[in-house]
C-alpha cells in the first residue's frame, strides 16, 4: 500500500486539470519519453468514442467534470466536480512485478450546497484489479460505486453517478449542448518548454445535466449546466513552474471562456499561459499570454493547510479585433478547498459567478487553483 501511494504522489495531481498551451512543432515527431511512455504528437488520427476511453501508454489521464445545478421545488443550488484519474506505474513495454500494479486509480468528488455555503469532498483510491477500471474502447470508468460512461456514441451522451460521504450521491445525465473543441494545436497543448510536457486535450464546453440529486435523504430533481475536460498526457510541468490557476465560464449569451495561467516559482507569468474564447457555434479565439492578465482581488487563507487562494479575481484581454475586455469572478464561498489525504495533493477548487464591467452577473465559473501550498514540480 505505501508503494501505491508513493506513486500516486507522483502521477496523479492535476485536476483538473485542464490547459491550453502553445502548439509543438518538430520535422520528427516525438512519439514517446525517455522513459518509454507515450506523448502527444500532431498528426495524431482521434476516433471516438475509442478516445473517449482510457490510454494506458501515457503516464497520466484524466475526465473531469465540474457543474452548476438548481432544483425547482423546492428551489436549492448546488455547484458538484468529480474527477476520474488513471495513472500508470510503468511503461506497456516493461514487465511488471507481482506486487506492483500497472495502473492505479484515483478520484476526486465534491458537493457545494450555494444556498447555505456547505462544502463536501471525498476521494477514493483503487489499484488496477481492485474495484476499479477504464475501458479503453470507449467511455466506461469506475471507482467504487462512483462510474462515468458514454449512453449514446452519435449524441455522445454520458452518465455520471457518484456519492459524497453518506448524505449525498447524484445520477446525472451530460448531453452536449455544442461540440466538443480541441484545445491546442489540433488537440496536442503544450504545457511548458519541456518538448514531452504536452496532452491532447478535449473539452465538452456546455452540457445540458438533468437527474436527481439526494441531499441528507431529500431527492431532488435538478437541471444545469457543466463542463468536461479529457487530457491524456506523460509529463507536464516544466522546471521552474510551480502550479496553474484556471477557470471555466459558461455565459449566459452562449458562450464560454477557458482562462488558464501557469505560475513560475520566480513569480512571474509563465508565456504558456493562454486564453481561448468558444462562440455560440464552438468557434475557438486565441489569446496568447502577452495579450491578457488574471489579476487577483480577494484570498482566502486555509486554516487546513495554509494556503492563500485568490478567490476572486478578473480577467483582462484584448481580442485579435483590438477589442479590450475585462471580467471579474467572484464566490461568496471560499472555503472550496480539497484536501488529497490519499493523493497528497491539496487545491481549491470552487464555484462562482461572472460579472461584466458593470458588475452584472453574467455567467457561471469554477475555478482550480493549485501549487498554493506546496510546487508541484516533480510530483508527476
Amino acid at each position: 500500500m505505501k508503494s501505491s501511494i508513493r506513486i500516486i504522489k507522483r502521477f496523479s495531481v492535476g485536476l483538473g486539470l485542464s490547459i491550453l498551451l502553445l502548439p509543438f512543432v518538430s520535422s520528427e515527431p516525438l512519439t514517446h519519453e525517455k522513459e518509454g511512455y507515450s506523448i502527444p504528437f500532431l498528426g495524431y488520427d482521434f476516433v471516438f468514442p475509442r478516445d473517449h476511453g482510457s490510454h494506458p501508454d501515457f503516464r497520466t489521464e484524466w475526465w473531469y467534470i465540474t457543474g452548476h445545478l438548481e432544483s425547482e421545488s423546492p428551489k436549492r443550488s448546488f455547484g458538484f466536480q468529480i474527477t476520474f484519474f488513471r495513472s500508470a506505474t510503468l511503461p506497456e513495454n516493461e514487465e511488471s512485478q507481482d506486487s506492483m500494479p500497472r495502473q492505479i486509480f484515483m478520484a476526486h468528488a465534491a458537493i457545494l450546497d450555494k444556498d447555505t455555503g456547505i462544502y463536501t469532498h471525498e476521494e477514493r483510491f483503487n489499484r488496477e484489479g481492485w474495484n476499479a477500471y477504464t475501458d479503453t474502447q470507449t467511455l466506461d470508468i469506475a471507482n467504487g460505486n462512483w462510474r462515468l460512461q458514454l449512453l449514446d456514441t452519435k449524441s455522445e451522451e454520458m452518465e455520471v453517478s457518484f456519492s459524497i460521504k453518506a448524505n449525498n450521491r447524484q445520477t446525472l445525465t451530460l448531453a452536449p449542448l455544442k461540440p466538443k473543441v480541441f484545445f491546442g494545436d489540433k488537440g496536442v497543448s503544450r504545457k511548458g518548454e519541456n518538448p514531452t510536457a504536452k496532452s491532447y486535450y478535449i473539452t465538452f464546453p456546455r452540457l445540458r445535466v438533468s437527474g436527481t440529486l439526494i441531499d441528507s435523504q431529500e431527492e431532488l430533481e435538478v437541471t444545469g449546466v457543466a463542463w468536461m475536460d479529457h487530457e491524456i498526457s506523460s509529463s507536464q510541468l516544466s522546471q521552474g513552474q510551480i502550479g496553474w490557476n484556471w477557470t471555466s465560464l459558461i455565459m449566459d449569451d452562449g458562450t464560454e471562456m477557458m482562462a488558464y495561467v501557469m505560475r513560475r516559482e520566480d513569480g512571474q507569468v509563465d508565456p504558456f499561459s493562454t486564453l481561448y474564447l468558444i462562440d455560440a457555434t464552438g468557434k475557438l479565439t486565441r489569446i496568447d499570454s502577452d495579450a491578457f492578465s488574471w489579476d487577483p482581488k480577494t484570498y482566502w487563507k486555509s486554516d487546513d493547510t495554509g494556503a492563500n487562494y485568490p478567490v476572486g479575481y478578473e480577467i483582462r484581454w484584448t481580442h485579435p479585433n483590438g477589442e479590450k475586455r475585462s471580467l471579474s469572478v467572484r464566490t461568496p464561498h471560499p472555503n472550496q478547498e480539497i484536501i488529497g489525504s490519499i493523493g497528497d495533493f491539496c487545491y481549491w477548487e470552487g464555484a462562482g459567478t461572472a460579472y461584466d464591467e458593470s458588475g452584472n452577473a453574467i455567467g457561471k465559473a469554477y475555478t482550480e487553483l493549485t501549487g498554493y501550498n506546496e510546487s508541484l514540480y516533480g510530483k508527476f
